[in-house]
């Protein structure tokens, strides 16, 4: 471990034991850190943007709650994506998944001939629509490890730790969850 990354853990530890005891500014800069990651987690697992700002404030005040019984067994964020993982399950038993249709994958017509879209920056939103739609359709447990691999940058170690799981269920699921998309996707790549 480079001088750099052990102070950077050492910064974060002081951080988390005055947010332990209490100190406010301490948990905003906690807060402010893993703000975006934890929505992000969020979105990919419920699909729904305006679900996800309520189910994060949900999150951070069960982090707020539970901080001070944070023993440093895992890191932080390991801990706080256990935390997101089993609320988003919670959320998704109290919900009907919303299963999409295939169509709206493909759009209509004048969606699918990108050549006509002037603006490279809306062609690039389709493309990461389309690719974000594929996502939502795969299960909870391989959107899990898509989101944690791939948006996150976790290592398969880190997710096992999140996930509670071995590497090898995280190897398997992620194998799976592309095996998948690229199946979903495959009709599309004209598009992507």
């Amino acid at each position: 471990m480079d001088l750099r990354q052990s102070q950077k853990d050492s910064e974060e530890r002081d951080t988390i034991v005055a947010a332990q005891q209490g100190d406010r500014a301490a948990f905003k800069t906690l807060y402010d850190r893993y703000r975006d990651r934890v929505y992000n987690l969020i979105f990919y697992s419920l699909g729904d943007e305006l679900g996800a700002e309520d189910v994060l404030q949900i999150i951070f005040v069960k982090i707020y709650r539970g901080l001070p019984g944070f023993r440093f067994e895992a890191s932080l964020a390991t801990w706080i994506y256990r935390i997101t993982l089993n609320e988003c399950l919670n959320q998704q038993r109290g919900r009907s998944p919303q299963p999409i249709p295939f169509e709206a994958l493909l759009g209509s017509d004048e969606e699918m001939d990108i050549g006509a879209a002037a603006d490279l920056e809306h062609a690039e939103g389709e493309r990461r629509e389309i690719i974000h739609r594929a996502v939502m359709e795969l299960s909870p447990k391989l959107r899990a490890v898509v989101s944690l691999k791939y948006l996150e940058g976790l290592s398969y170690e880190e997710i096992a730790s999140v996930l509670q799981c071995s590497q090898g269920t995280v190897a398997s699921r992620l194998n799976r969850a592309l095996r998948n998309l690229e199946a979903r996707l495959r009709p599309l790549r004209r598009l992507l």
